[in-house]
C-alpha cells in the first residue's frame, strides 16, 4: 500500500509539540493527544527514538498487553524520504527536511564534486577520497531542539544519549535507560533524547519477518518497561521510530548500462529513494528507459514535482536543495530497491513510499 508523509500526524509534529511545551514557538502543528500529557506537573521528558521500529513490527510481534503496544496512542508517519538521515535531523530540529537539507544517506555536494556518505563524511563510491572538512557541518547546521529549548526556557537542563559511536555513547540501550532513570532523579526541569540504533540495524541484514527481529523488538520492550517502573514520578516518556522497514529485493542498476551512460554523475540519496543526473539532452530518453524498466516499481518524479508535490514538507527551502537533487528522483512503491554499487545484500530497507515504511507509532507513557 503507498502511504505519504501526513505532515500534520507525524515525527516532525512530535518535536513541533515539545518545543511548543517548551515556549519555542514551532511553525508546524502540535499532535493533540501528545500535548494533552505535557502539563506543568511534568518535570523530567524524555523523548527515545528507535531507529526502524515500524508499526508493522509492534502489530506483528506484540501482544496488547506488552508496553509498547499497550501505550501506542496514535499512528504517525515518518517524513519523506522515510530513512535515518532526513527522519532523525527533522526530530532534533523541529524542521522538514525541504529545510534542513538533510535527504539520504549519501548526498551530492557539488563545491566538492563528491557523493558523500553524509553520517561518515567519506565518498560512497571512493573510500580513499578524504575531505579537509566535515560536510554536514559546513553545510548542514541548524538550531537544534536543545538550542530552542534553551533559548525560551533556559531553566530547563538537556541530555542527549547517543550509542558508541559518539563520544561518551553508550553500548545498550540498558545502559542508556539507567542514565535516563538516573536524570530522571535529578532536582530540576530537564528533556532529554535517547537514540538507539535498532531494531534497524537487525532487519537490514534479517528482514521484518524473522525471529531475529522479534525477539530484538521484545528486548526493546522489556528495556523501555524497565524504564517506566524505575523512572522519578513528574516524568513523561515518549517512543517514536524513525521510520519502518520493509522486506526488498535488489536491482543491479550498476549494470544496467542503458541508464548509467545517460548519467551526469552515479546516482545518489537512496536506494529506495534514488537520485539521477542527467547529461544533457538526455532526460526524455533516460524517462523512456527508465519507465519501461523499472515503472511498475517506483514512482519517477522530476524536481519541481518532488517540490510541487511537498512530499519534503514546508517551510523555508534550504540554499543546497537543488543542488543536492537532481533532475529524477525514483521512489520505490514496491519492494524493490537499486543496488548501487556492489555491496551485501539487504533483506530488509526504507526510504520508500510504503505503509511499511511509512508508518511509526507515538508510544506516550506518564509517570505521576
Amino acid at each position: 500500500m503507498i502511504m505519504y508523509p501526513d505532515y500534520k500526524n507525524s515525527i516532525l509534529n512530535v518535536t513541533a509539540t515539545i518545543l511548543n511545551y517548551y515556549h519555542a514557538h514551532s511553525q508546524y502543528d502540535d499532535i493533540a493527544i501528545l500535548k494533552k500529557e505535557l502539563t506543568k506537573e511534568i518535570k523530567h521528558v524524555v523523548l527515545i527514538l528507535l531507529d526502524g521500529m515500524g508499526v508493522n513490527i509492534i502489530n506483528k510481534y506484540l501482544k496488547p498487553d506488552d508496553f509498547l503496544y499497550k501505550h501506542m496512542k496514535k499512528v504517525i508517519t515518518s517524513v519523506f524520504p522515510p530513512t535515518t538521515v532526513a527522519a532523525t535531523n527533522t526530530v532534533l530540529s523541529g524542521l522538514a527536511p525541504y529545510s534542513t537539507g538533510y535527504l539520504g544517506w549519501v548526498q551530492y555536494f557539488k563545491k566538492e564534486d563528491t557523493n558523500a556518505i553524509v553520517f561518515l563524511n567519506e565518498d560512497f563510491y571512493d573510500k580513499t577520497r578524504k575531505f579537509d572538512k566535515i560536510l554536514r557541518d559546513t553545510y548542514l547546521t541548524y538550531p537544534t531542539i536543545y538550542d530552542r529549548i534553551h533559548k525560551h526556557s533556559p531553566q530547563v537542563k538537556t541530555y542527549e544519549l547517543f550509542p558508541s559511536f559518539r563520544i561518551d555513547g553508550f553500548d545498550s540501550l540498558d545502559e542508556q535507560v539507567d542514565r535516563v532513570i538516573e536524570i530522571s532523579k535529578i532536582d530540576e526541569d530537564n528533556f532529554s533524547y535517547v537514540y538507539w540504533t535498532e531494531p534497524d540495524l537487525t532487519q537490514h541484514d534479517y528482514g521484518i519477518d524473522s525471529d531475529v527481529t522479534k525477539e530484538k523488538l521484545l528486548g526493546l520492550n522489556r528495556s523501555i518497561e524497565k524504564l517506566s517502573r524505575d523512572i522519578n514520578k513528574d516524568s513523561l516518556i515518549v517512543v517514536i521510530a524513525d521510520h519502518g522497514l520493509t522486506n526488498v529485493e535488489g536491482i543491479n542498476l550498476y549494470l544496467d548500462s542503458d541508464i548509467m551512460q545517460l548519467l551526469k554523475r552515479m546516482p545518489s540519496m537512496e536506494p529506495r529513494a534514488t537520485n539521477f543526473f542527467i547529461k544533457r539532452f538526455h532526460k526524455n530518453k533516460f524517462k523512456k528507459i527508465f519507465e519501461n524498466r523499472y515503472g511498475e516499481y517506483f514512482k519517477l518524479v522530476t524536481k519541481s514535482e518532488l517540490y510541487e508535490s511537498e512530499l519534503l514538507g514546508t517551510g523555508i527551502k534550504h540554499d543546497l536543495l537543488d543542488q543536492f537533487l537532481g533532475d529524477f528522483i525514483a521512489i520505490s512503491i514496491s519492494n524493490k530497491m537499486f543496488n548501487l554499487k556492489e555491496h551485501s545484500r539487504f533483506v530488509g530497507h526504507h526510504a520508500g513510499l510504503t505503509q511499511d515504511e511509512m508508518e511509526v507509532p507515538l508510544i506516550i507513557y506518564r509517570q505521576t
